[in-house]
């Protein structure tokens, strides 16, 4: 019972025996002295006792109050120091002005604290040491998931995401929320996943895997939920050999929407040759089997046939030549293209000459984005330049990119002869060899959805001039020197959790889903008109914060914004005026945090506003909540500081002046002060969700008892 009690009640109770005791050793003294005594002395021995009495329980009372403050404070203070130096801030430093008090126990705890930290750098120091190599080794990994052009997505056999690589968060990004620790179903439809998985797992079971032509792994094509993007991918599944059991999935995958409508298109064009052609050639074949016919055929009926004739002709012509215009949107649709800066690709062509013995090529004019597939494009520059050299004998060259008034171009100069259409042509007609199998010239300009000419230019040189599509994306001529955001994007630690299993509250806090959050307002008074204007989260996942996977929106509150508040979290009207409502954003909100655990700094502040927010939203939060507030006052009893500033600077966390006050910047700062109030909190008992629960809300309950006073 005693050790449930805090040292200071304890010290407490201690003098409060000692005071109980005064009164009734003075009275049991007094009345075995009062026996002995031939007068009736009591009148004067209750006066003379009940003034001892009273006077040594004052006494005590002050001794006790001078001992709490000189000894028993002190003692907790620094008890509370260590242990935050023990388990989550090891440069925190031990109060001064409280140790003092202690003597001789204030400098051998910070001498013990000290050997303490020294050992433990020591002992990170090894760590660091050895697991250098293993660093450099993961760190290779992440640059090549990073940047393969492939969606890659590893799952445990709870579906749950435990890597994910660059482009499928590019190719996933507009269906949900792909985020480790998540349900792959939350960016995916769930049937063919659950199918595939299941065909490769009784593969496996019955030992047919090992003879399966296609082992462990199976094609299949899967869809967002919503069916707007079809994504066509490679399911394999992943063993423990040692233990005969599957443990994961691997899933590689690209978008196939576009070449799915590109299929589907072409089969309306076929359609349409087959359609719309057969009534226009079937009336031309009758016209002139009428016209070719031996018998002599009246002059108005000759004439109507010829009509018919050049009408259907005309008509068939038309649409020729709409097929062609829609193959050629295909066929340049469907080719592999990419945006690539001019002076990059006329640099590499420039360079194949440069040990040629009389040809000389030179990069000129400024860069411009053009969209082209590079190496079908040098290739044919290259046969061109080597043809007009034998074609003229110029051995000078300069390449260029140009922009006229309504298309970009290739330029080949020379100064010497044009080149005669018809060589051009024969030109084009020859295969070029680019590395991806044979094409014509031709065939190149035709996946570009352009042609090629010669002409002569107006300083006398000549050109050889090739149309280049416009660029797809804006590009700046000046690059951010920020570095790329490198994003948490694979934590195998979770192949071990699973699913969760069991009652919430009582799983270990560091084994829980947190999403951390915070919000920016007009005021501080939400039942009195004031709105959001920003609010963001950050998730934690396996004790790691996934800096990667947070949410971040401003909200049009539908009202001015004092500017007293916009000096605080620096978001003015302006920056608001387009962003969407609080109906559009709180689902969406919703959907980020899942089922996760929610933690905030001042919660009750946050969700008064997203309370008040139900009716119009269809938003109700139900999650579990955690305060930092209350668990800081839980970890560090010993002081009443529990601002976000001063918790983070007890765990020396820097929040930066920038970041100070926006909803996400704060929200990163209570995130990493949360995951040191986790150790903290085991340290004093508390280790699973319920425990931390039950003890913000007694912590509550103590605090509006003692708001009554």
């Amino acid at each position: 019972m005693l050790e449930r009690l805090s040292l200071r009640v304890r010290f407490l109770l201690f003098f409060g025996l000692i005071a109980a005791a005064i009164p009734a050793v003075i009275a049991v003294s007094l009345y075995l002295a009062a026996l002995r005594m031939e007068d009736d002395p009591t009148p004067q021995l209750v006066l003379f006792g009940g003034v001892a009495s009273f006077a040594l329980v004052g006494i005590v009372g002050w001794v006790a109050q001078q001992f709490d403050t000189h000894v028993a404070q002190p003692i907790v203070a620094v008890a509370r120091d260590l242990q935050t130096r023990m388990h989550a801030n090891p440069g925190n430093d031990l109060q001064q002005d409280e140790a003092r008090y202690l003597g001789i126990l204030g400098p051998t705890i910070r001498e013990a604290s000290d050997a303490m930290r020294t050992l433990r750098e020591n002992v990170d120091a090894k760590v660091e040491a050895a697991t250098q190599s293993l660093d450099r080794q993961r760190l290779r990994l992440e640059t090549v998931l990073r940047d393969l052009n492939e969606g890659v997505i590893v799952c445990n056999l709870d579906h749950q995401v435990l890597l994910y690589n660059r482009q499928a968060l590019k190719s996933l990004y507009f269906s949900g929320d792909l985020g480790l620790g998540r349900s792959i179903f939350t960016v995916v439809n769930r049937p063919p996943f659950l199918n595939t998985l299941e065909r490769l797992t009784n593969r496996f079971t019955s030992g047919r895997y090992k003879s399966h032509p296609d082992y462990l792994h199976a094609p299949f094509v899967f869809s967002t939920p919503d069916g707007r993007h079809v994504l066509q991918g490679k399911m394999s599944l992943v063993v423990d050999e040692d233990k005969d059991e599957a443990q994961s999935y691997v899933l590689t995958f690209s978008d196939a929407t576009k070449s799915m409508s590109t299929l589907a298109e072409r089969d309306g064009i076929l359609g349409t040759v087959v359609e719309d052609f057969r009534r226009p050639l079937a009336a031309l074949r009758m016209g002139a089997e009428l016209l070719s016919d031996t018998k002599p055929v009246a002059e108005d009926v000759r004439a109507k046939l010829e009509d018919i004739i050049v009408e259907e002709s005309k008509i068939l012509s038309d649409r020729l030549e709409e097929v062609t215009r829609r193959y050629q949107a295909i066929a340049t649709s469907a080719w592999p293209m990419s945006d690539i800066n001019s002076a990059n690709l006329l640099s590499v062509l420039a360079r194949r000459y440069r040990e040629h013995p009389v040809l000389r090529c030179d990069v000129s004019g400024e860069a411009q984005w053009l969209h082209c597939d590079s190496n079908t494009i040098i290739e044919l520059m290259d046969r061109l330049v080597r043809h007009v050299l034998e074609e003229t004998g110029a051995q000078v060259f300069s390449v260029e990119a140009a922009v006229g008034k309504t298309r970009r171009y290739l330029d080949i100069i020379w100064s010497g002869d044009p080149i005669r259409d018809s060589t051009l042509c024969g030109w084009l007609e020859e295969e070029i060899e680019h590395g991806a199998g044979r094409m014509t010239g031709n065939e190149i300009l035709r996946h570009h959805g352009c042609d090629a000419w010669c002409e002569q230019m107006p300083d006398g040189r000549v050109r050889l001039r090739l149309p280049m599509p416009d660029p797809v994306a804006e590009h700046s001529a000046q690059t951010s020197g920020a570095p790329p955001v490198r994003l948490e994007f694979y934590d195998f630690d979770l192949l071990q959790r699973g699913a969760p299993t069991g009652d919430l509250a009582q799983r270990r806090l560091r084994d829980l889903t947190y999403v951390v959050f915070d919000t920016e307002t007009t005021g501080l008074e939400p039942s009195n008109g004031d709105e959001m204007i920003s609010i963001a989260g950050v998730r934690i996942v396996n004790g790691r914060v996934l800096t990667g996977e947070s949410f971040d929106r401003l909200i049009n509150p539908g009202r001015s914004i004092p500017k007293s508040s916009t000096l605080v979290h620096h978001i003015s009207e302006d920056m608001v005026a387009d962003q969407p409502p609080v109906e559009e954003i709180l689902p969406r909100f919703r959907d980020y945090v899942g089922d996760a655990v929610l933690v905030a700094h001042n919660a009750a502040f946050d969700l008064r506003f997203i309370e008040l927010k139900q009716d119009r939203t269809g938003v109700r939060l139900d999650n579990p909540v955690l305060d930092t507030v209350l668990l800081s006052a839980i970890v560090h009893d010993h002081t009443d500081q529990h601002t976000l500033d001063a918790v983070a600077e007890r765990f020396s966390i820097e929040i930066p002046e920038e970041t100070r006050h926006t909803a996400l910047g704060d929200s990163l700062a209570t995130a990493y002060v949360f995951l040191k109030m986790v150790d903290l909190l085991e340290a004093n008992g508390i280790s699973t969700l319920g425990e931390a629960l039950a003890a913000s809300e007694k912590l509550v309950q103590i605090r509006r008892a003692q708001s009554r006073y």
